[in-house]
């Protein structure tokens, strides 16, 4: 599609050819300018894909909160699931490593429940619980949230919260995932967290994403900045907090989360935290549609 004589700015990193296709389709069909700014150019000859993502899908201005709506429609809730979606795709060595550890210390460091008769363990998960069974290689919802599905993601972190939780109370000293060892390098391209969608769903629905937070067991604190913030406990030892600014003429909405300084010790890998965030995403937009 041809530039349009106007500016343009960044609505999504792709993560590969596939993805920059199925998203063309989709703003072609919506009349939405776009142009799709690619890093597997001779500039970069590939050597920045796994850094900065595939590539850049660029929009005016002025179509950038349409278009945003329309991609992450499509790439996040698409039915088509693809590579890492589903619970039994998580390594088995985590699922191995958890049945070999003595549940007594796995309780005792997450905050969770063993079960001997079931052996199983129930592990509080956001307002709900989850029901882990190593055995069985099997995770399901003990009590239901709005997102009723575990997922690949899901089944990422609570295994290795039970496996890697340290028995150390959160500090309270908040930090952003740039701020994490390492997170600068990381949270870029195709590992940049989920703040835009969170921020534009709650600039159309400010009341509807209060109410959602709450059925996940968000409590509202008072901050000096933000119009709404609000922490919520994913797992028992490991808070995540959310803060919303809405837009007005002059500024975009925003939308930021922040970590207890202790996450790395629960999650010690960068990639559990990301995928955590978008496990997040996905119950707050489930609760929110169950209030439309």
């Amino acid at each position: 599609m041809e530039k349009a004589d106007t500016t343009y700015v960044k609505a999504y990193t792709l993560a590969n050819r596939f993805e920059a296709d199925v998203v063309a389709d989709a703003l072609e069909r919506e009349d939405i300018p776009f142009w799709i700014r690619t890093f597997e150019d001779t500039a970069y000859d590939g050597l920045f894909v796994t850094q900065k993502g595939w590539g850049d899908v660029m929009v005016p201005g002025q179509y950038f909160h349409k278009a945003l709506r329309i991609i992450y429609s499509l790439v996040k809730d698409s039915p088509t699931r693809g590579l890492y979606e589903y619970p039994e795709e998580v390594d088995p060595i985590l699922w191995d490593t958890l049945e070999k550890l003595d549940p007594d210390d796995v309780c005792k460091r997450a905050l969770a429940t063993y079960r001997e008769k079931e052996y199983d363990y129930i592990l509080p998960f956001l307002s709900g619980s989850l029901r882990i069974v190593p055995s069985e290689r099997l995770i399901v919802q003990e009590r239901k949230l709005p997102f009723d599905s575990v997922d690949f993601e899901t089944a990422l972190i609570a295994l290795n919260y039970l496996i890697n939780a340290s028995p150390t109370e959160p500090s309270r000293k908040w930090v952003g995932e740039k701020d994490l060892p390492g997170g600068f390098v990381f949270f870029q391209g195709p590992h940049q967290l989920p703040t835009r969608p969170l921020a534009d769903m709650y600039q159309l629905y400010p009341q509807d994403v209060i109410r959602a937070v709450d059925v996940l067991g968000g409590r509202q604190i008072q901050m000096d900045h933000g119009n709404f913030t609000f922490v919520v406990n994913v797992f028992p030892r490991v808070p995540v907090m959310l803060i919303f600014w809405k837009g007005d003429e002059e500024f975009e909405p925003q939308m930021a989360f922040r970590f207890d300084a202790t996450i790395t010790l629960h999650l010690p890998v960068l990639d559990q935290v990301f995928a955590m965030t978008y496990v997040l995403y996905r119950h707050i937009k489930a609760a929110l549609e169950q209030e439309e």
